[in-house]
């Protein structure tokens, strides 16, 4: 039997956010919640993102609104009514964060709690490994992230889809399936459909193995990062990268300050930004012309001149 408590220590009195989309994963988690909030004497808040895309988003959040006022917990929606993104899934992304982020503020919650689980993991580690990026990329996602005064817990990781759905009809607890899942033409589900079902055929419990791949790959980050901070107080003033300086560094260090300076533009978002553009950097500030720039995703542009190197945002008027 699925016990949240196996995975996540709680204290009393704690405010929990909950990311809900009324699927099954999420579903889940919020029924788990609930089975020991009195024990804990939780403060439970979902937040819902209506993303306006399907004829059932309406349905699924009266559902949702109806079920916390069923279960006493309150409730937090909005809806997406323009995309403006090339990348949908990576702007709907950020929308919900960003929504996520306010409501914990609202209500000075301690945690911001995501389904996330063991199968998104693995998709999201392949993807990252076919197209390119940095150490941290390769990890995937975190099981715990500290922000700014709350920390993003995700405590389903251990456990697969098909165990949550499983636990859902144990438990009778009713969900809605987003049909777009079932796509081909999305990244994310080709490898939900395709490669997983051959990784779970050589091994019922890879996800945990996967698991442990990111745990070591955050762990190494760590250290690489100590490393990379040493290095950007020496070559990295006021957002200007000192090009003699930063030629004096070790080629791996190298790659890593030069995501962190994207960082700031892109927030780790890795669908946009991936080794390839580390390569097109290198050659920029390799290259025997003193004056120059590339252009990057998302109207950002990299400018060499002489002897430094800047990233800025276009604006247009």
């Amino acid at each position: 039997m699925i016990s949240i408590e196996d995975n996540f220590k709680f204290h009393k009195n704690d405010i929990i956010v909950v990311g809900c989309s009324a699927g099954p994963d999420s579903m889940a988690l919020i029924d788990m919640l609930l089975k020991v909030r009195d024990k804990y004497s939780l403060s439970l808040v979902m937040a819902h993102v209506n993303h306006n895309l399907r004829r059932e988003s309406v349905q699924e959040e009266n559902y949702l609104m109806e079920y916390c006022h069923k279960n006493q917990i309150m409730f937090e929606h909005m809806t997406i009514t323009n995309y403006g993104d090339d990348n949908f899934h990576n702007e709907a992304r950020n929308i919900r964060y960003n929504f996520f982020e306010k409501v914990v503020l609202k209500y000075q919650a301690q945690y911001l709690m995501t389904a996330h689980h063991g199968d998104d993991l693995i998709e999201t580690i392949l993807m990252r490994i076919t197209r390119g990026s940095n150490l941290a990329g390769y990890g995937g996602f975190k099981k715990e992230v500290v922000m700014d005064g709350y920390v993003i817990v995700r405590p389903l990781l251990f456990y697969t889809k098909e165990e949550l759905e499983e636990y859902d009809k144990e438990n009778h607890v009713m969900y809605y399936v987003d049909s777009s899942n079932h796509k081909d033409k999305y990244t994310r589900n080709r490898y939900r459909k395709y490669v997983l079902p051959f990784l779970k055929e050589e091994d019922p419990n890879i996800h945990l193995k996967y698991l442990k791949f990111s745990n070591v790959i955050y762990e190494a980050n760590q250290y690489i990062e100590k490393e990379r901070d040493k290095a950007l107080r020496k070559v990295l003033k006021n957002n200007t990268l000192d090009i003699p300086l930063f030629k004096e560094l070790d080629p791996f260090i190298q790659k890593e300050v030069l995501y962190y300076m994207m960082n700031d533009y892109y927030q780790d978002d890795l669908i946009l930004i991936n080794d390839k553009h580390i390569e097109l950097l290198l050659n920029l500030i390799y290259s025997n012309r003193a004056n120059t720039f590339i252009n990057l995703p998302n109207e950002v542009i990299a400018m060499k001149n002489y002897h430094i190197l800047e990233l800025q945002k276009v604006t247009t008027e």
